[in-house]
């Protein structure tokens, strides 16, 4: 696809680029007295569903009884709580490329599958307000890779696929972007973000050196 220019916008995803990762599963598992590799087995059998707005009750009674475990009312919001939490907490050195990136004056956006509670959680957190576009497949009723998770992205942005940078860490999700004529990386850090950017005609100002909360980059 031509392309008179840089990207109008940068799309990030949030677990496993932004966020947390697939194996802080293991903290949850060990709250709850649960082995690890069957708890994380549960967890993304029935998370589909959860991503697409179901109750959360009803997710986690299904995860606990794919366990042995009948979780209390209580453990459920626990989990529910710490789930969202440990995904919405920005990675090493994110804080600091997010920065950079709000400085170069390009609009942000983020595009991820997520239950209701992620999606609070980021709207209340300092970073989620960096983002006037947040499109969550809750809300959208539509996850990545299917097409119309990113249509709604361009929706929101009023923008086409041209214009958008696009972030995320499964290489389905990447090349499903691509397909609809986005520019499209799988995620490998802030120091190749910066790389991506620059590529893509994004001047990111600021000066590589030590960042306090990670990498140098």
């Amino acid at each position: 696809m031509d392309r008179s220019g840089p990207p109008a916008a940068v799309v990030f995803d949030i677990g496993g680029v932004l966020g947390g990762s697939e194996a802080g599963g293991a903290v949850l598992a060990a709250e709850v007295g649960v082995e690890s590799s069957s708890f994380t087995a549960a967890y993304w059998r029935h998370r589909d569903g959860y991503d697409l707005g179901s109750d959360a009750e009803e997710y986690w009674s299904r995860v606990g009884a794919d366990v042995g475990r009948t979780f209390t009312p209580a453990e459920m919001r626990r989990l529910d709580r710490r789930d969202a939490q440990r995904w919405a907490g920005l990675a090493p050195g994110i804080a600091a490329l997010l920065a950079r990136v709000a400085a170069a004056g390009v609009r942000m956006g983020l595009l991820s599958n997520a239950p209701h509670s992620l999606a609070t959680e980021v709207r209340g957190s300092a970073w989620g307000a960096m983002f006037p576009t947040k499109v969550f497949s809750c809300e959208a009723g539509v996850a990545k890779p299917r097409p119309g998770a990113y249509a709604a992205v361009e929706d929101e942005l009023g923008l086409s696929g041209a214009d958008l940078l696009f972030f995320d860490d499964r290489p389905v999700n990447v090349a499903a972007a691509r397909e609809r004529g986005w520019w499209a990386h799988r995620w490998q850090g802030p120091r190749q973000c910066l790389a991506d950017l620059a590529a893509a005609g994004v001047h990111v100002p600021g000066r590589a050196g030590p960042d306090a909360d990670g990498p140098v980059f």
